[in-house]
């Protein structure tokens, strides 16, 4: 797999970067062209590279406590089968904006370094 121009490190070598270049790319994806396969491929990535992230849990107490962190990866990737679901069936009603709000969320948090 190779990566983009964009991006100026490989994975192994920062994987707070490297995710944090694949939300960005994914969300010049979805304002930009509405190609599923090239969404799929990205969200795929997205979900593989998540995997080797750490999430800070500021809520010690609490069995049933799902981290903030967990809960905004979790409406992301909900948002991106609702979003794909939509424009498979139906283009014309696709709306990305709750796809893009649930990425500007998981941006944040990286952002903010709950997630490295």
């Amino acid at each position: 797999m190779s990566l983009p121009s964009s991006f100026s490190s490989n994975p192994d070598q920062d994987p707070h970067k490297y995710f944090k270049n694949l939300i960005i790319d994914f969300k010049k994806e979805v304002k930009g062209a509405v190609d599923s396969e090239a969404l799929e491929e990205k969200m795929s990535m997205i979900i593989n590279a998540s995997k080797e992230m750490q999430y800070i849990d500021n809520h010690k107490k609490g069995v049933y406590h799902k981290p903030e962190t967990k809960k905004a990866l979790e409406k992301l990737f909900s948002e991106f089968d609702r979003y794909i679901l939509t424009i498979q069936k139906n283009p014309s009603k696709a709306n990305a904006q709750d796809l893009l709000d649930a990425i500007a969320i998981v941006e944040t948090l990286i952002s903010e370094n709950d997630i490295y």
